[in-house]
């Protein structure tokens, strides 16, 4: 998987993404607890989640057409300047929680334009027979800077220095910018097409974009899978800390070893096992199965609870570790055969929708996950959401997409006759 970093294009697209994230995740712990201090309302933090989520539900669908008529290379650094200007701009409103709170509904906007360009950036970088590793490295290493990020942004805290996190974070997304600039251009032309007709308007692309990806069975199967798992997602990104900390009574040092072990899993899961799957087993079945897991993994929760007090906090750190792989089982093999199925011209509007479709489900389930938690507990409704998931996958096998990526063995790649070829690496 390293081996990616031999190709220089990808490698500093890596090393971009490595600086972007490490202070965005040193921001995040900053913001969160700036908003605490000057609220003292739990459902403020909720509303960060919402913030967060929220533009990129609302306006990735629209930004999908920029990616597939103009420069990839300009998109992602001039939203990566525009990010920077929002973090910057919070500075002077470290005290004023209303405006924090529009800065950061704003920042949002900037990875609405950036997302799909990156997404669709991945298989003119590094080859369409190389997407699956891409999207593994990519993934291990957010997963990875998802907890060294906020535990220097903690360090920073402690050390009372909080402008500094901003002008770091700041920084690094300058710095990112830099160095997205040294990439070729990664115009959709050199994919084959822009997909778009000449003199067709911005709308008419949009929609002819959206009919397209919708009319492969592969990627309607796809997107349909998204709904049910985000939703869940959404859930348990609003009920662990709830089941750690108010279930389990765990202290804050145990809280930050449990979260450490489910992103270990991620690792583990993204870097080695989900790749290792995706090439031995049919694609459909490893997806099916991959959510179906998520869902068995959520019930697990109410027999967890009674069995901790008699065994301890073992088989809590089990089912941490096992909720890490999961995710990066149903993840890696979601997302990289999602952008391989997709025509070169059609990624930056099919990253859109992928994108919009998701966070809208990852909002839903925050929204209703914390709403059915304040009535019948998060240990109740995490199982409740794990036993809807199964259900609802029950449905796939039978759809025509399912058929479809299971064609000629559905196994790595999978083959996908309707999709263009992919440029070779730059």
């Amino acid at each position: 998987m390293f081996s990616l970093l031999t190709i220089p294009d990808f490698r500093r697209f890596w090393i971009a993404q490595v600086i972007s994230q490490l202070g965005d995740g040193m921001a995040r712990t900053t913001i969160t607890y700036l908003v605490s201090v000057l609220s003292g309302d739990p459902l403020a933090i909720g509303l960060v989640i919402v913030l967060q989520l929220l533009p990129g539900a609302l306006f990735s669908i629209w930004t999908g057409p920029l990616a597939d008529r103009y420069s990839r290379r300009r998109l992602m650094a001039g939203a990566e300047l525009y990010s920077m200007l929002c973090v910057l701009a919070m500075l002077p409103f470290l005290h004023s929680l209303p405006l924090l709170l529009v800065l950061i509904g704003l920042q949002g906007i900037g990875s609405a334009v950036f997302d799909p360009s990156r997404t669709a950036s991945v298989p003119d970088l590094v080859g369409s027979e190389r997407v699956t590793q891409a999207v593994s490295f990519s993934q291990s290493t957010s997963t990875v800077l998802s907890i060294a990020g906020p535990s220097a942004g903690a360090l920073l805290l402690a050390l009372d220095h909080l402008p500094l996190v901003f002008w770091i974070n700041g920084a690094t997304f300058l710095l990112s910018a830099l160095l997205l600039l040294t990439l070729p251009p990664l115009h959709p032309a050199k994919g084959g097409g822009s997909g778009t007709a000449p003199g067709e308007s911005y709308l008419a692309s949009l929609r002819s974009g959206i009919r397209s990806v919708l009319a492969l069975p592969v990627l309607r199967f796809l997107l349909l899978l998204v709904l049910p798992v985000c939703l869940t997602v959404g859930v348990i990104n609003t009920l662990l800390v709830a089941v750690m900390t108010q279930s389990f009574s765990v202290t804050a040092s145990l809280f930050g070893l449990l979260q450490a072990s489910v992103g270990a899993g991620a690792v583990a899961g993204a870097a080695f096992l989900g790749p290792w799957l995706l090439r031995r087993s049919r694609a459909n079945w490893l997806l099916v199965l991959g959510a179906a897991g998520i869902g068995f993994w959520m019930i697990l929760v109410l027999p967890l609870a009674a069995i901790r007090p008699l065994w301890g906090m073992a088989p809590v750190f089990v089912w941490c570790i096992m909720g890490g792989v999961l995710n990066a089982l149903i993840n890696v093999p979601l997302n990289s055969l999602f952008l391989c199925a997709t025509p070169a011209s059609y990624r930056g509007r099919s990253a859109s929708l992928f994108k919009a479709l998701t966070n809208t489900s990852i909002l839903a389930g925050v929204l209703g996950g914390g709403l059915a938690a304040s009535y019948a507990g998060p240990l109740s409704t995490m199982a409740a959401a794990g036993c809807l998931l199964v259900l609802s996958i029950c449905v796939f096998p039978a759809l025509a997409g399912w058929r479809a990526l299971g064609a000629a063995g559905g196994r790595g790649r999978a083959a996908y006759p309707e999709t263009e070829p992919a440029s070779a690496p730059s």
